[in-house]
């Protein structure tokens, strides 16, 4: 049963991957679609809170409460690694931006 849940979570390795290290139009659908399914998942648990538990006896997880926990808490490190990621580039694109302002302005003032 270790094993099921060491692999379930190296499934999000790929997620965390894709997500902080794009940044294209593409990658904003996608991240687009996460943000919608998350919320769509809590709420479809409120509904039908057995699945859940179904799900955790499938996997070996002793309570669905649990599963639910594990899989909001990937959710939000998979969040974490593309802000950070996002705040990375944005600091680059500023720096550049500066530079070019400076340069910019050195050269009109000679």
């Amino acid at each position: 049963m270790l094993i099921i849940r060491f692999l379930l979570v190296l499934l999000f390795i790929p997620a965390f991957i894709v997500l902080a290290r794009s940044l294209g139009s593409r990658s904003r659908a996608l991240r687009s679609l996460m943000l919608f399914t998350f919320p769509s998942l809590v709420g479809f648990s409120i509904v039908f809170p057995g699945i859940w538990q179904s799900m955790a006896d499938l996997i070996g997880i002793e309570r669905g409460v649990d599963l639910l926990l594990y899989v909001t808490v990937l959710t939000l490190i998979t969040y974490i690694g593309y802000s950070f990621s996002k705040f990375r580039y944005l600091e680059k694109r500023i720096a550049t931006l500066t530079q070019k302002i400076a340069l910019l302005e050195a050269s009109q003032q000679t």
